[in-house]
Formats: structure tokens, C-alpha cells, sequence
């Protein structure tokens, strides 16, 4: 379950790292779109950069969820309660953050990504899954 956790961890913030990447490349471009969603400017550069943003943000929320349960699952299971609470205050955090996100961007251009505010889920998992794995029961610490 650690393992699998630690993969799914490092997997989303891949995948949050490249939303957030494509949205300051967007911003830092000033990419402005169409009606049909289309780059205005067909250049490469401006492909490139909607397309990290797409590729890394529209899976972002899925995987930031199943990072989320995962870990709750397997901090429970190894009765790791201070973690699961550090875990569920990351995700209330990413909730009030998301909704900070969505009142930012709805009135302004900004180059920070939607998805950042999800990014401490996946941290607070893999900071558990390193930890867990360098603590082998039966295995002494330096």
C-alpha cells in the first residue's frame, strides 16, 4: 500500500507540476484564445504551453482525490494518526484553495494554475510514504 501510495503521489505532482508550468508559460506568453479555444496565435510555443496545461490539469483534480483516499487508507491502516490528521487539514487547505482559485481567476488573469492549492495533498503523501518507508519495523535507525 505504501508503495502504491508513494507512486500515486509522485505521479500527481507530475501532473500538477506540468498544469502549473503551462499556466505561467500561457500567462508569460499573454496566449490569448479564440471563441472556438483555440490560441489565437497558432505558433508552437502557445501549443506547447496549452497543452501542458491541458495534459496536466485536467487529470489533476482525479488523481489529487485518489491521492487523497490512498492516503487516508493507508495511514489508517498503520495507525498513523498524526499523519491522518496533517493529511486531512492538507485537504480542507486545497479545498479553501481551490475556491480562493476560482474567485482569483474568474476575475483576473493570473499566471498561477487553478490546481496549485491541490499540489499540498501529494506533498503531505509523499513526505508519509518516504517516512514510512525508511521506518522498516524491525530495522534500527542511524
Amino acid at each position: 500500500m505504501k508503495r502504491a501510495l508513494l507512486i500515486l503521489s509522485i505521479g500527481t505532482l507530475v501532473l500538477l507540476t506540468l498544469s502549473v508550468v503551462g499556466q505561467a508559460l500561457e500567462f508569460a506568453q499573454g496566449i490569448v484564445f479564440t471563441a472556438n479555444g483555440q490560441p489565437s496565435d497558432p505558433t508552437p510555443q502557445a501549443y506547447i504551453a496549452v497543452y501542458m496545461t491541458a495534459i496536466g490539469g485536467i487529470p489533476a483534480f482525479p488523481a489529487s482525490l485518489a491521492t487523497f483516499v490512498v492516503g487516508l487508507v493507508a495511514m489508517s491502516m498503520n495507525k498513523q494518526y498524526s499523519w491522518l490528521v496533517a493529511l486531512c487539514v492538507a485537504g480542507a487547505l486545497s479545498f479553501v484553495g481551490l475556491i480562493g482559485m476560482a474567485w482569483v481567476l474568474l476575475s483576473a488573469n493570473s499566471p498561477v494554475a487553478f490546481f496549485t492549492p491541490l499540489l499540498l495533498v501529494p506533498l503531505v503523501t509523499l513526505i508519509f510514504s518516504l517516512r514510512a518507508v525508511e521506518t522498516v519495523p524491525g530495522v534500527r535507525s542511524r
